[in-house]
């Protein structure tokens, strides 16, 4: 009875916690930003449809948001500031992500070679010498 009681407990925390995170990943339309992106791409490129491409659109949205709400918590702050911007023309989960990825993966990538310079040396080369 006890375990019982200390699982609804954690369950109840887990789920709370993500709640939470998926509070603090700005909601944005992505029907709108979907359709503006799939009648641009259909103007520019040609394509099969609107319809076709929109619903493209939309599954890599409701993917990218998932992995959002799943990851929000591990990204930076500055990172979210700089990266999650919700007032610019099409506004999307996709390259929010994506840039949220990539401040994460260089921050890291600095952190594991502190010093990338160091690691390069150049040939000496003889003056007057020819290949």
């Amino acid at each position: 009875m006890r375990s019982i009681a200390i699982k609804s407990v954690l369950a109840a925390l887990v789920s709370h916690v993500a709640f939470a995170a998926a509070a603090d990943v700005p909601t944005i339309d992505i029907q709108n930003t979907c359709g503006i992106a799939a009648t641009a791409m259909l103007q520019l490129m040609g394509g099969s449809s609107v319809d076709s491409d929109r619903n493209i659109c939309l599954g890599s949205e409701q993917s990218a948001r998932a992995q959002l709400v799943k990851d929000w918590t591990a990204f930076a702050s500055e990172d979210k500031t700089r990266c999650v911007l919700t007032k610019v023309y099409l506004p999307s989960y996709v390259e929010w992500l994506t840039c949220l990825e990539m401040a994460r993966d260089v921050r890291k990538m600095r952190l594991d070679q502190p010093n990338p310079r160091a690691a390069v040396t150049l040939p000496k080369v003889v003056p007057g010498t020819l290949w």
